[in-house]
């Protein structure tokens, strides 16, 4: 598309005199920082072996009165003279905010000098070959901070969005990069490492890039104490051994860890490692989950060939310490998904529209750092029900919740977790499909799920052999998964009051510690949760 809008009126402009139209007079390139909208511009320039002047968008402010309109003016001229020209305006929206905002006539003129400018660059441009052919190429990652004035057609004729790179773009990238360093990648491992970048942009992959030959070196520093070391190269002189330098795939992977995808940055969390073999039962809850999200990266043909979309949003709903956060966070673990962790009331502000705003951003930075998960965690807190006292503000932080989740603009491999232990007072807006397309209880443990939780937990203490996990799990009937982990840690206490210097933990330490919990769920809790789901009428699983 470039190409077209670029190198063919500089090139051929004959193609457009023939038919008596106006070649394009500018583009626009918007996006994320990263993406590489001004490398690009580059490579047109040295494609087309146009003259090329870059502008930075704030370097030709200048502190007399005209001086900035007078430089504007100065390199259209040269691009004149020495045409076919491209000018290069990066960060154009620091030369061209919106002149309704504008905190001062400068910045108002040089709006209207650069107006008047590409209105004026030649109206014989099309019909006459020898007219002076310029074209403007301007990038911007914030494209609604620009004049409009400046975005119609006939001055940047064209807007082209350079958006974060997908897999195969991440993966043509990566290859792209490695051409330059020596590596021992197969195919299938920068398939793998493309495919586990999700949300990282060409400078962040080529930061990647850098960081693993840093640590390849380091490596081969390390050995040089004893041997030599080339890079890419196994041969020697003389029969000495030399150590290969390559860049593998471990330190890709390990310099991913320390490199933040750019669209992530300022909401970047670190997930704990949770994984699915380490919560105990649940086992339909987790197969729902992996059913949501894991299928449609996993199986997209599947998806393609019934023609159904995958679900947009999931509630967990069901007492205290059921591991409902804890399955959000192997969730994300296990996907490999951007994870974005949202507490209900963080989001409210003392400010007007502040609130709202925070809700917008967020799924911003969702969609453009897809696919990913938004977990919502206490969402009663954020979701209660409208036209309730004194709630304005919660009825508009849901109402812009709603839009975004099912509104106008679509919401595309964004999928939304919800937890809560009141699912009585969400509105009921939030809970039909197209937002909320699955309701799961998630249920105190079973007997079976009880006795998995304790042998997860044993794995990590050092227990003698008389430690009865059957007659624990019989024991705790009605706990929850948190009282049944609170029980191992209370029994590992109870042995080191007992002896400091003590090896193991006995079973008789585990039955006091049972004894010393307090269950937290009662019948009426689980009465209220069964009668819930009768009278609610949800699709609850």
């Amino acid at each position: 598309m470039i190409k077209e809008m670029v190198q063919v009126p500089l090139q051929e402009p004959e193609r457009y005199s023939r038919f008596g139209l106006k070649p394009p007079r500018g583009l626009l390139l918007f996006g994320p920082p990263g993406t590489g909208k001004t490398l690009i511009a580059r490579a047109v320039g040295a494609e087309t072996g146009a003259h090329v002047i870059v502008v930075n968008g704030a370097e030709i402010l200048g502190k007399f009165y005209g001086e900035t309109e007078s430089k504007l003016r100065d390199i259209f001229d040269e691009a004149k003279r020495k045409s076919p020209s491209i000018i290069f305006i990066d960060e154009i929206d620091a030369l061209c905010p919106k002149r309704d905002e504008a905190t001062s006539e400068v910045e108002k003129r040089i709006v209207a000098t650069l107006l008047t400018l590409l209105d004026g660059v030649d109206e014989k441009f099309a019909a006459d070959q020898s007219s002076p052919r310029v074209v403007l190429l301007a990038a911007t990652n914030r494209p609604n901070a620009l004049d409009e004035a400046l975005r119609r057609p006939g001055r940047l004729d064209r807007e082209i969005e350079i958006g974060i790179p997908t897999a195969n773009d991440r993966q043509e990238i990566l290859r792209t990069l490695l051409r330059k360093l020596p590596h021992s990648l197969t195919e299938n491992e920068i398939t793998q490492v493309a495919a586990a970048a999700h949300g990282y942009v060409g400078a962040d992959l080529a930061a990647i890039c850098r960081e693993a030959g840093l640590k390849s070196i380091r490596r081969a520093v390390e050995a040089r104490k004893v041997e030599p070391f080339r890079f890419g190269a196994v041969e020697a002189p003389g029969g000495v051994t030399v150590v290969d330098v390559r860049v593998g795939v471990e330190d890709l992977l390990s310099a991913m860890t320390e490199i933040k995808p750019s669209a992530m940055r300022e909401i970047s969390i670190e997930v704990p490692k949770v994984y699915w073999q380490d919560i105990g039962g649940q086992d339909e809850i987790k197969q729902k989950l992996k059913e949501a999200v894991e299928w449609p990266l996993k199986h997209p043909e599947a998806f393609a060939r019934f023609n159904i979309r995958p679900p947009k949003g999931l509630l967990l709903y069901g007492p205290p310490g059921c591991s409902k956060t804890l399955m959000a966070k192997a969730l994300a673990t296990e996907a490999g998904l951007n994870f974005l962790a949202v507490k209900g009331p963080e989001l409210f502000s003392k400010w007007v529209g502040e609130s709202e705003k925070a809700v917008r951003d967020l799924f911003k930075k969702a969609r453009a750092a897809s696919p990913s998960i938004v977990f919502f965690d206490e969402i009663d807190a954020l979701a209660v029900r409208r036209g309730g006292d004194d709630s304005s503000v919660a009825d508009r932080v849901l109402s812009q919740l709603l839009a975004d989740m099912d509104g106008i603009e679509p919401l595309v491999d964004v999928t939304v977790v919800a937890a809560t232990n009141r699912p009585d007072i969400i509105d009921s807006a939030l809970l039909r499909p197209g937002r909320i397309d699955r309701i799961l209880y998630v249920a105190p443990p079973d007997r079976a799920s009880r006795l998995q939780i304790f042998r997860i937990q044993v794995k990590r203490i050092a227990c003698s052999g008389d430690v009865d996990l059957e007659m624990l799990a019989d024991m705790t009937e009605g706990f929850s998964g948190a009282e049944c982990v609170s029980i191992c840690q209370e029994a590992g206490l109870r042995a080191m009051e007992e002896d400091v210097n003590a090896k193991e933990v006995s079973h008789r330490h585990f039955e006091q510690a049972a004894k010393a919990v307090t269950r937290q769920i009662t019948k009426e809790m689980i009465a209220f949760y069964d009668d819930f789901r009768q009278r609610s009428g949800l699709r609850t699983v």
